[in-house]
């Protein structure tokens, strides 16, 4: 093995909760209790190593994890890999445990099995140090594929967000794949609200069609799927749900096979932490009848991050919630326009804030009971979200350009 060549490595663990006590199931209404497990629920990580710099991608098949919780992991797993950094990213699933609080059997009681969530967190730290116990000299590959007719967007038709980033990482001594890491923009709800089953949903059959084709395992995150990016499909079934992921996967599979192998040179990841003034009646309401811990501070901000992962060539933005496609496809131009020969977006990464809208087009409903046209603005932080954003990711280019 060369000094300082590019190292990949993979391991997962299933995290389904027993369904007792109660499972009150995340993303849509409250009480929605899990009646049975249509497939189980995942935390698949991938840890790289480039010289002296170690990232472990960390895809979760939840709803979303606060900012508290994904740096909780990374700190334990600091303590016995330090210089290493974390993206902890949910795939954000609407058929799997509250891990918010917004979801439980009313409008006053979370919905959050404490119990489950930490042993979801011990076992997070137990995979990433079993991917950086597996790393082997590794070659990447990398494609985009736009998918047109599986996605709409609800709230803006004329505007969506229709890529799919592969990566696919093989071992450069065998030449065999063992990783293929999948990046789409559409909420995982074809089951919609009336589903009472545990499942992935779309995802599911994304990866398990890779992973027959390739013969390796699939991590998938979302890319920037508010506004609502959300499957265009009919009947919410899950005939449907199958079908949408084979064709995610097939598009998939046919981008990578054009693209070759190469070795790595790069790998940086770089963070910034900022702040966002809180202006959310929905969420203020939720922390005082303690459904949210407290996420603001004595000033009345919620404290935040984004990070820029570069892995060779290609640039990844990771954001903490739900960036509507209007936003994620203007970040991925200005990515490729600073030297990226390939841009994409890591939603829910390392937070989820909720919904971050462009800010000439939140406009805050005058009952958020009944948003009608403005759902994403009552489930925002506030209008300050998007650019405060795009101020610190811009900071975070000149040095890894």
């Amino acid at each position: 093995m060369q000094p300082g060549s590019f190292q990949a490595g993979y391991a997962e663990r299933v995290i389904t909760p027993p369904l007792d006590p109660p499972v009150y199931l995340a993303g849509f209404g409250q009480n929605r209790v899990a009646q049975s497990v249509h497939d189980d629920l995942y935390a698949r990580v991938l840890a790289l190593l480039q010289n002296d710099s170690t990232v472990i991608l960390i895809a979760l098949d939840l709803l979303g994890l606060g900012r508290d919780h994904c740096m909780e992991i990374e700190v334990r797993v600091k303590e016995r890999q330090p210089n290493t950094q974390l993206i902890v990213a949910c795939t954000h699933v609407h058929h799997g445990p509250d891990t918010i609080g917004l979801w439980g059997p009313d409008m006053q009681t979370s919905g959050v099995n404490a119990d489950y969530l930490a042993g979801v967190k011990n076992t997070v730290l137990e995979i990433a140090l079993e991917a950086l116990q597996k790393l082997r000299p590794a070659q990447m590959r990398i494609a985009s594929i736009q998918v047109p007719g599986v996605a709409k967007n609800a709230r803006n038709p004329d505007i969506r967000d229709e890529e799919l980033t592969c990566v696919q990482f093989r071992n450069s001594e065998t030449g065999k794949p063992f990783a293929t890491w999948l990046i789409f923009p559409c909420h995982p709800e074809v089951l919609w609200d009336g589903n009472p089953h545990i499942t992935s949903d779309y995802v599911h059959s994304l990866r398990e069609q890779v992973e027959a084709a390739t013969g390796a395992p699939a991590l998938f995150m979302a890319g920037a799927l508010g506004g609502m990016m959300t499957p265009d499909v009919q009947r919410h079934d899950f005939d449907e749900s199958a079908a949408l992921g084979e064709t995610l996967a097939q598009a998939g599979l046919k981008a990578l096979a054009d693209s070759p192998f190469q070795s790595v040179n790069d790998l940086v990841y770089a963070r910034k932490i900022f702040k966002i003034p809180l202006q959310s009646f929905l969420f203020e309401e939720a922390v005082r009848a303690g459904l949210l811990s407290p996420i603001q501070d004595a000033d009345g901000n919620v404290t935040t991050e984004t990070g820029l992962l570069k892995i060779g060539s290609a640039w990844f933005a990771a954001v903490p919630g739900e960036l509507l496609p209007k936003l994620g496809l203007l970040l991925k131009s200005e990515m490729q326009a600073a030297g990226a020969s390939l841009a994409a977006v890591i939603g829910l990464a390392n937070d989820e804030i909720g919904y971050i809208l462009p800010q000439d087009e939140y406009i805050y409903p005058e009952n958020p009971f009944e948003p009608g046209e403005h759902y994403e603005e009552t489930m925002s932080v506030g209008p300050e979200t998007a650019p405060r954003l795009m101020n610190a990711l811009h900071a975070l280019w000149t040095p890894l350009a």
